[in-house]
């Protein structure tokens, strides 16, 4: 039996078939896209959360809630139902002091089982990029019973000690970890710096600084100040932490001079300020514009993303870098001399600095 010849009907039909599941599976994968961002930002963690306090009888729609509310995470509904897939909670009223804005779901979920802070317990609060001296300042004011010269005193008398601390290093500069604490009331000077010399050295065990030598060629007390550097220069753009690191690095194994104008300023017993010509000529060690390598120690205490950056530094030829906008604070780079010096002389143009 001849067949009916075959019609533009059956054509359009498939194909009409075929671009709805295209756009269903472009429907379904936008919001994968859109869920997984929402549930992780990606990036470091934001500023801290000074306190959270979660009242008595909040369920754990009425967190979620609050923790949108406080910017610490980006949806509170898909944050419910995240809770309930991974079976987390019920949560405990009270203070909590630990979180981050722009938390991913599993961040705030961490602080959450960690628990609010015990009603007798002082929180204490140290600051990333700090010097040590600005950080006994720190804890003092949130410490009233300690003086700035008895915390110093209990860093000079040897009964704090770091795995990372070399045996010639006079400065524990770099080697207290800035973050969030609880103590009691009337914790004496030692216990308050060895909990942060020992956090140091557990976030350094975690970032493998015990295989510096064998992942980079240089000690773990050089990463660490390679890491100081990174934590004064850095702008807001989170990869340009393992950028800066690189350029450090690049011009390390070259001989050149650093060039970071934060180590100059350490050397002269500053924080910050312009630097005149007799400063940048004055002879200090830690003057990078006239001394080759890393200076003797590190230059301020440092977070665990320019740790990390320090020992795994992104690839790249990079050389020189300056910075181009304030508004969020970023920086151009290259391997080009001329290049910077052009975007340098833009950047003094436009009032960056």
């Amino acid at each position: 039996m001849p067949l009916p010849p075959p019609t533009s009907g059956g054509r359009r039909l498939l194909a009409v078939g075929g671009m709805a599941v295209l756009l269903v599976g472009l429907l379904v994968g936008g919001v994968l896209i859109w869920g997984s961002r929402q549930i992780d930002p990606g990036g470091d963690p934001g500023d801290p959360v000074e306190e959270l306090v979660i009242p008595t009888g909040s369920s754990t729609d009425a967190i979620g809630t609050l923790l949108a509310e406080e910017g610490i995470i980006s949806n509170a509904r898909l944050f419910r139902w995240y809770v309930g897939w991974q079976d987390a909670g019920p949560w405990n009223a009270g203070t909590y002091i630990d979180f981050r804005l722009d938390s991913s779901f599993d961040d705030a979920i961490e602080v959450l089982d960690a628990g609010p802070v015990p009603t007798a317990a002082q929180v204490v609060r140290v600051t990333e990029g700090n010097r040590v001296s600005d950080a006994l300042i720190q804890i003092s004011e949130q410490l009233p019973h300690l003086g700035v010269e008895q915390l110093q005193e209990a860093l000079d008398s040897g009964q704090v000690t770091s795995r990372y601390k070399p045996p010639e290093a006079a400065s524990w500069e770099g080697l207290l970890f800035p973050d969030t604490y609880q103590f009691d009331e009337d914790v004496p000077a030692p216990f308050v710096l060895q909990t942060m010399a020992d956090k140091m050295d557990n976030v350094l065990d975690s970032l493998d600084y015990d295989k510096a030598e064998v992942l980079q060629g240089r000690t773990a007390y050089e990463l660490v100040t390679i890491a100081s550097l990174i934590e004064k220069e850095t702008g807001q753009p989170p990869e340009e932490r393992g950028m800066i690191s690189r350029v450090i690095s690049n011009r390390l194994d070259s001989g050149e001079t650093l060039g970071i104008d934060a180590t100059i300023l350490y050397g002269l017993g500053r924080s910050s300020g312009e630097l005149t010509r007799s400063d940048l000529e004055t002879e200090t060690p830690y003057n990078s514009r006239l001394v080759t390598g890393l200076p003797p120690t590190p230059i301020s205490l440092v977070s665990e993303a320019s740790l990390a950056a320090a020992i795994d530094p992104t690839p790249g030829d990079w050389r020189f870098y300056v910075l181009t906008s304030n508004d969020p604070p970023s920086h151009f780079f290259t391997d080009s001399y001329n290049e910077f010096l052009a975007a340098r002389d833009d950047a003094r143009e436009r009032g960056v600095f």
